[in-house]
């Protein structure tokens, strides 16, 4: 039972300093995951509960078209050419909004450039038109995400049970607090269900407490539902297609996490009966 308490402690204080707008930066730890089927489910499941959300796409791994923002200029291009800010950020079909980053060439330029902090000012003034903004994300050759306001922000690793994952997982930890020093994460772990997410959280939260002091917290488990392919294909979200398949529950519950407008009521009620 105080495992729970401390859980919903933890969620409060997360629910109480976060941003408006929320950004979250999702790192990849698998290296054949499908991210854009993954973020826009959630995108799609937040967007559910009833709020505006906003995809970036600002990886080294070229995802336009699992976004479908292979015809829209970049956040760099709107200082770089000239583009408006409005030109360079498309609607998705699931009930979201979209936009990149940079282009794949532009990833790497120094976050002290006069064009980076231009973007920075872009991007956070564009984050508050929307309650969460979600970063489909890499980082770059020194280890850094590639603005600062995403440094600034949350960030979620999301791997899966493959020891090579976790290994990554971890690296992508130590990298980021060379850097950034000491932070809390969110773990999402994918292709497992909740039991076997939970074993593969409490290992690599017990590593990173006891090596680096860090605090992980455990944001849920996407299970092997074929269901999500089968979206997919129809060209829909899982939550839209198929309601009350398990992987809709599953990005429903990590929905409500990331969702602090409403996570915030449901917590309260939770709390009041500690």
């Amino acid at each position: 039972m105080s495992n729970f308490h401390n859980d919903q402690a933890a969620g409060l204080r997360r629910i109480m300093a976060a941003p408006k707008p929320r950004v979250v930066s999702i790192i990849s730890a698998a290296a054949t995951h499908d991210q854009p089927r993954m973020m826009t489910n959630l995108a799609a499941s937040i967007g559910n509960q009833g709020c505006d959300v906003l995809i970036v796409h600002a990886s080294q791994v070229s995802r336009e078209s699992g976004y479908g923002t292979n015809k829209l200029p970049s956040l760099f291009d709107v200082v770089d050419e000239g583009y408006s800010v409005a030109n360079a950020v498309g609607s998705s079909s699931h009930g979201f909004y979209v936009t990149k980053l940079m282009q794949k060439n532009q990833f790497n330029t120094s976050l002290e450039s006069d064009v980076s902090k231009q973007v920075n000012h872009i991007f956070n003034e564009l984050a508050r038109q929307y309650e969460i903004v979600l970063v489909d994300a890499t980082l770059n050759e020194n280890h850094l995400l590639p603005l600062k306001i995403l440094n600034e922000g949350e960030i979620i690793i999301q791997l899966t049970r493959q020891p090579e994952s976790i290994k990554q997982a971890y690296t992508l930890i130590k990298q980021i607090c060379s850097r950034l020093g000491r932070r809390p994460f969110g773990i999402i772990v994918d292709d497992a269900t909740d039991a076997q997410a939970q074993i593969v959280f409490r290992n690599i939260s017990q590593v990173a407490r006891r090596f680096m002091q860090i605090e992980l917290e455990f944001f849920g488990a996407i299970p092997n539902d074929d269901h999500l392919s089968r979206a997919a294909k129809l060209g829909r979200s899982v939550i839209d297609a198929f309601p009350m398949a398990s992987a809709s529950s599953a990005f429903k519950q990590i929905a409500q996490r990331l969702d602090y407008k409403n996570g915030f009521d449901a917590d309260i009620k939770q709390a009041s009966f500690i």
